[in-house]
């Protein structure tokens, strides 16, 4: 009986909160850029507002991935969460796709260390992190995406 306790107590300890918020980075399904331009179309064509509602809500249960991205920017951020923000461009058929994105490191602290290595117009990364939101801006791209909690990693420096 003792023995079980134990056991009961350690599991408890390491089902903690951040143990659990770790754990999501594994098990929460990924999605491509790609997939989420095409949720965003059904966005815009659809009439009922509570239909683009749930699109958007849906797109929170993903964690968005790109795959050797160039860095194009790396700027202070405008979230107040975080210190700074890089900006990716992904090319797309109707035009280029804007993400910023947002890093944290896996202990879920800002990973500025990696941000620090990054050079505007060399360097390319990997990135995986959960979808925030749409924006626009008066500018050319066809598409703004916010990427919050990302994990970056570095392809080439």
């Amino acid at each position: 009986m003792k023995k079980a306790l134990v056991i009961a107590i350690i599991f408890c300890t390491a089902l903690s909160c951040k143990s659990i918020k770790k754990l999501r980075y594994i098990y929460v399904p990924k999605m491509d850029v790609r997939e989420v331009i095409a949720r965003k179309e059904k966005i815009d064509s659809a009439r009922n507002p509570a239909y683009k509602f749930l699109i958007s809500r849906d797109l929170g249960k993903y964690r968005i991935e790109m795959s050797d991205v160039l860095v194009k920017d790396i700027i202070p951020s405008s979230n107040i969460d975080y210190n700074f923000c890089i900006i990716v461009g992904v090319p797309h058929e109707k035009g280029e796709v804007q993400c910023y994105i947002y890093a944290r490191d896996f202990y879920g602290k800002e990973d500025i260390e990696t941000l620090a290595r990054l050079t505007k117009g060399k360097s390319r990364v990997n990135a995986v992190g959960d979808f925030g939101r749409f924006f626009t801006l008066l500018d050319e791209t066809y598409m703004k995406i916010e990427i919050l909690n990302a994990i970056v990693t570095i392809v080439e420096e």
